[in-house]
């Protein structure tokens, strides 16, 4: 691998308000040769998603931001070139967090341990990224754990058009809900009512959400999904019904402003409703991922669940793949392909 190159992307900069390509600053370097138990991966694709914005802030879960000069985080998928390591050979296909990067060497265990993976039926192997990946058993134990849905229970999901939002709201109408989606397009609003089957669907972008919400919902909010948190939290917030369950997912509002995050202002009438409000971290439920990937495989070979992929493609790509997925501009789960 001596002769090869392998480019990856830096923290050049903080940003100043919103994220830009010029907080990056793309490198190159000789492919690294794995240690003895190690294994060298090549990156075929890497998620990004709007948390990511939070490594050049607070740190998100992390607690602090990256250094300046330090790789860019990321996950996704990949194969193993060359293996010093018992567990892994030579072609395997791996998921893991390898970072902005074409190549990385890995131990399997830090910091997130490396996973094995394969195809689920005919599913593309990208679908291992989304809905049969962290997305998918986001959605499924984010609604069913925390929403507990009834029959005839009004839902309302921010994002909706997203990774985790859309399959939220499939899994909401299959349990006999009605599905309220709130996106920041008339594509992506024509997608949820058309393709996913909602009841109604708001464009943020275009009206003012709480107004939209009292003609779509006008008895009312039983579950609210959020991915999105700020202002769009507190106008579901002032509709919940006696009882209601609203799930913290995301906070997409909030992610370029990571240092002051805005507060719910109508919280207090979680106390008038008796309604809850909780989030989870869903690395807490793996032991639960085969059985969820086996029901969310199952639903999507009986065509009752779809979902969409938004690729761009090269190394290069990385950073206008964040700003975009910050912007809302994304249609479906925002992958980088590197294999090209």
């Amino acid at each position: 691998m001596s002769n090869e190159s392998n480019a990856y992307w830096t923290v050049r900069s903080y940003p100043d308000g919103e994220i830009s390509a010029a907080n990056f600053e793309l490198l190159a370097a000789p492919v690294p040769e794995p240690g003895q138990g190690e294994v060298l991966v090549k990156t075929t694709h890497l998620v990004v998603s709007p948390p990511l914005r939070m490594a050049l802030g607070t740190g998100g879960i992390a607690g602090k931001p990256l250094p300046l000069g330090s790789l860019m985080r990321g996950s996704g998928q990949g194969r193993v070139v060359a293996s010093k390591h018992a567990d892994f050979k030579e072609g395997d296909l791996v998921a893991g967090p390898f970072g902005w990067q074409q190549y990385a060497v890995t131990d399997g265990k830090q910091p997130i341990p490396l996973q094995k993976v394969k195809p689920f039926g005919d599913l593309p192997v990208t679908a291992n990224l989304h809905v049969m990946g962290s997305g998918g058993a986001t959605a499924f134990i984010g609604l069913f754990d925390y929403g507990k849905p009834s029959a005839g229970d009004t839902v309302v999901v921010s994002a909706a058009a997203g990774n985790v939002g859309s399959i939220v709201c499939q899994l909401a109408k299959l349990a006999g809900c009605r599905v309220v989606g709130i996106a920041g397009s008339e594509e992506k609003c024509r997608w949820l009512t058309g393709s996913l089957g909602v009841d109604g669907a708001i464009n943020y972008k275009s009206e003012k959400v709480s107004d939209a919400l009292g003609r779509h919902c006008p008895d009312g909010v039983d579950v609210y999904f959020d991915n999105v948190g700020g202002k769009t939290l507190d106008a579901v917030l002032d509709r919940i019904n006696f009882g209601a369950r609203v799930v913290l997912c995301g906070a997409t509002s909030q992610y370029e402003g990571d240092s002051q995050w805005y507060g719910p202002s109508k919280y207090f009438n979680l106390v008038y409703k008796q309604a809850t409000m909780q989030g989870f971290y869903i690395f807490n439920f793996q032991s639960r991922f085969p059985q969820i990937f086996a029901r969310l495989q199952a639903l999507i070979e009986e065509g009752k669940l779809t979902y969409a992929e938004d690729q761009m493609q090269g190394v290069g790509s990385l950073p206008d793949a964040l700003v975009k997925v910050l912007s809302g501009a994304n249609f479906g789960t925002q992958l980088v392909n590197l294999d090209v």
